[in-house]
């Protein structure tokens, strides 16, 4: 019976069954692993979706490329042990305290740079925020205006390398992953540069948000924690991005590399008070097991979802009957971005791009768009999701860190933000070349 809906109509009818499973609060690879099953016995039979259930998990995982998941998750966890984020924050304050906005500044700055090393939105708002919003309110920041500067720089996490969203596009979308993990540079300097004028912007319109004060008033930390932030950040970056762009090193390689690096200084740090350092270091490999675990489940139940979608032919149908639209390119391009501002009010950024890239992927490198610039596009969408009403996850991050900080206070900050984030989007789709020239440049 289902087969007479023809490919559409079984897609549609997967993706409402999904969205229910949803609602009712089941965990995100269930119900992707659910409705892809269900799907596959009822389009061919039990034969088929017991096979299909029982290989995927380790098809879905045996790619050689997904090693680097673990490995970057590592590198940041590591990272935030090693008291990078620290300082970094107490480098940007001493160079930009004395601008309108200084400390909002110097946090923007400061989680550009963490996103350096960690590849998570989460980790980066959690980690800078942690201490910048109440450095912040302590010299008079508005709440909204903290939260907002924090959970906006945080979503830097995902489009700056080394980013974990664009390793899985690249394995999803087939894409080469060194390349996507480059692409992401010059897009999220910009995001960072954009979040800065706003910030100056929103003080400019209104000064009592962010009282002004010299920068020898600012106690964010001595010159040897600056200095030692700045340095451990340098070094990270250059072993697993740097090697990258060179062709020293694959993917893989680069982030085996920075676990690695990320471990020792973790390990000198340690040395500062050897039980509570050795604690966290075990700590943070007991969140990479953690974080790793939940994506590469929720990578099975997506691939599971997938497998029966492309049974169905939905991918195919989907892109043969908007091509047959005849509408300009760009305007299905802009409908397609559009599509991921509601999905991330609801959904995670790993979820999202397991979902939609088997299913978009085809039809936008059809209309003759690059993939490479489309992953960093799609990763763009889902930050801006990541910060947007009613289900902003960083908002939830922000207001449960910060003392004080109500959840309607961080989505009023975070609202200023979105319409800058939007032009940024609207930047990178005009000039595709901000993101794809540095790819081209890289070393073989």
């Amino acid at each position: 019976m289902i087969q007479a809906l023809g490919p559409l109509g079984v897609g549609g009818v997967a993706l409402a069954g999904l969205v229910l499973l949803l609602v009712v609060r089941v965990p995100v690879a269930i119900a992707l692993a659910a409705v892809g099953g269900v799907g596959l016995w009822a389009i061919r039979n039990e034969t088929v979706a017991t096979k299909t259930l029982s290989a995927t998990a380790f098809t879905a995982t045996s790619s050689i490329d997904l090693v680097a998941v673990p490995l970057f998750i590592a590198m940041g966890m590591l990272a935030v042990k090693a008291g990078i984020a620290t300082g970094l924050y107490a480098a940007a304050a001493r160079w930009l305290s004395r601008l309108p906005a200084g400390l909002g500044l110097a946090t923007i700055v400061a989680c550009g740079f963490f996103a350096a090393v960690t590849g998570s939105s989460v980790a980066t708002a959690a980690s800078i925020g942690r201490f910048a919003i109440a450095e912040m309110r302590r010299y008079g920041y508005a709440n909204d205006f903290c939260a907002g500067i924090v959970g906006t720089a945080g979503t830097l996490g995902i489009l700056i390398p080394p980013s974990i969203v664009l390793v899985l596009y690249g394995i999803v979308a087939g894409e080469s992953i060194g390349a996507l993990l480059i692409a992401g540079i010059v897009p999220g300097l910009l995001s960072l540069v954009m979040m800065m004028t706003a910030a100056m912007l929103r003080v400019v319109i209104d000064p009592a948000v962010a009282p002004r004060r010299a920068a020898a008033d600012v106690e964010s930390g001595t010159l040897a924690t600056a200095v030692s932030g700045v340095g451990k950040t340098g070094v990270l970056f250059l072993v697993a991005v740097g090697s990258i762009y060179a062709g020293i090193a694959t993917p893989s390689e680069a982030a085996a590399l920075g676990a690695v690096v990320a471990f020792v200084f973790a390990l000198a740090e340690a040395r500062k008070a050897w039980g509570p350092g050795l604690a966290g270091i075990v700590e943070a490999f007991k969140e990479t097991a953690s974080l790793t675990s939940m994506t590469f489940f929720i990578v099975v139940g997506a691939s599971i979802f997938t497998a029966f979608l492309s049974l169905a032919g939905v991918p195919r149908v989907l892109s043969e009957f908007v091509l047959a639209l005849d509408a300009p390119a760009w305007l299905v391009m802009v409908a397609i971005l559009a599509i991921y501002l509601p999905l991330g009010m609801f959904l995670d950024g790993i979820s999202i791009l397991l979902i939609t890239t088997p299913l978009v992927y085809p039809l936008v490198t059809n209309l003759g768009y690059d993939g490479v610039w489309f992953g960093v596009m799609l990763v763009k969408m889902i930050e801006i999701g990541l910060i947007t009403p009613p289900v902003g996850i960083n908002a939830f991050v922000i207001s449960g860190r910060a003392t004080g900080v109500r959840v309607e206070e961080a989505f009023r900050g975070l609202a200023w933000f979105i319409p800058f984030e939007l032009a940024t989007v609207a930047i990178l789709f005009a000039f595709p070349d901000l993101v794809t020239f540095l790819p081209r440049s890289m070393g073989q």
